[in-house]
């Protein structure tokens, strides 16, 4: 028996996004596409400037070879699903919670819950999700492709973390990099809390594309603490994914001071009795043989491992 199948959206620039969604509702059955009308818009998304009928046209020259569809105007995201004979509901990870939701309603109404499929969103350039929102803005165009640098704001002015972040994604993208403070991070974190320091650290402020977080920490084992660097990178949908370099070990005798409000670095500038050395930890314990900058860029490739394989860690 072919499925009945509900798919919905305003399809404003048909990408390919759109694109996954509608073929992987055309492969379940038989597709119903509601495409949110002009009034509905107005109030929803008045940026939208392509009319019903345009929106239409660029749909229907998409779905011309495959069989088995049709297209209804709606002017409310949930009557269709909830009232209509349907089996399956396809989502995006934008629209899964509407899908929940009209599955609530129709279980409200003594009716059958219907099959959610979610469709992971197809990634741009940037390793971002295209949409057409991103488009309207002109950050990239249908086929996902960067039509400026990547906003990066990273949440720390120390100059050793900028020069090092800025080096690691530009290996990814072009970028423009900007940094400020960020307060409620502990001054020498250990354990959990440097992964917390650093995903406080890694703010999105509104019109950027990415927050970075840096933290440097001890991690205490039951024979040996090591210092690390951890790095968390979150982006303008939410995700956010972590990675650490390589951690060295520091001397037990130095933990109690460490424990008591003493940073690492402070620590060094007594030994080494320089107040203004800046060379960090690892720098000085190896006579400059191994640079914190290193640690760091190690770090941020190690958080920008689920970016790239999105497929796997999403």
């Amino acid at each position: 028996m072919t499925k009945k199948v509900i798919v919905g959206g305003t399809f404003d620039h048909v990408h390919l996004g759109h694109e996954k969604l509608l073929r992987t509702a055309l492969a379940e059955g038989e597709t119903t596409i509601g495409l949110v009308s002009d009034e509905m818009l107005e109030e929803w998304k008045p940026e939208v400037e392509r009319s019903y009928e345009e929106r239409k046209e660029n749909l229907e020259r998409f779905l011309y070879p495959f069989e088995g569809w049709s297209i209804v105007e709606i002017n409310d995201p949930f009557e269709k699903a909830v009232e209509g004979d349907f089996d399956v509901l396809v989502v995006s990870y934008e629209t899964r919670e509407r899908g929940e939701k009209i599955n609530e309603m129709r279980k409200e109404r003594n009716q059958e819950e219907l099959e959610l499929i979610e469709v992971e969103p197809v990634l741009a350039e940037d390793l971002l999700p295209i949409s057409s929102t991103r488009i309207r803005e002109g950050d990239i165009d249908k086929e996902g492709k960067r039509l400026k640098p990547v906003r990066v704001y990273l949440g720390s002015q120390n100059p050793v973390k900028k020069e090092s972040v800025r080096e690691a994604l530009s290996e990814y993208f072009d970028l423009e990099l900007i940094s400020g403070e960020i307060e409620g991070v502990k001054k020498q974190p250990f354990n959990e809390d440097i992964i917390r320091g650093a995903k406080t650290r890694a703010e999105v402020p509104e019109g950027f594309d990415y927050g970075v977080g840096v933290e440097s920490g001890i991690v205490q084992t039951e024979k040996q603490s090591f210092s690390l660097e951890y790095v968390a990178i979150k982006d303008r949908f939410g995700f956010t994914s972590t990675g650490h370099g390589p951690g060295f070990p520091i001397p037990e005798r130095w933990v109690g001071e460490l424990k008591r409000g003493m940073t690492l670095g402070e620590k060094m500038k007594v030994i080494f009795k320089d107040p203004a050395v800046e060379m960090g930890a690892v720098g000085l314990l190896t006579n400059g043989k191994v640079k914190r900058q290193d640690c760091i860029k190690s770090a941020c490739s190690m958080a920008m491992i689920p970016r790239l394989k999105a497929e796997i860690y999403r």
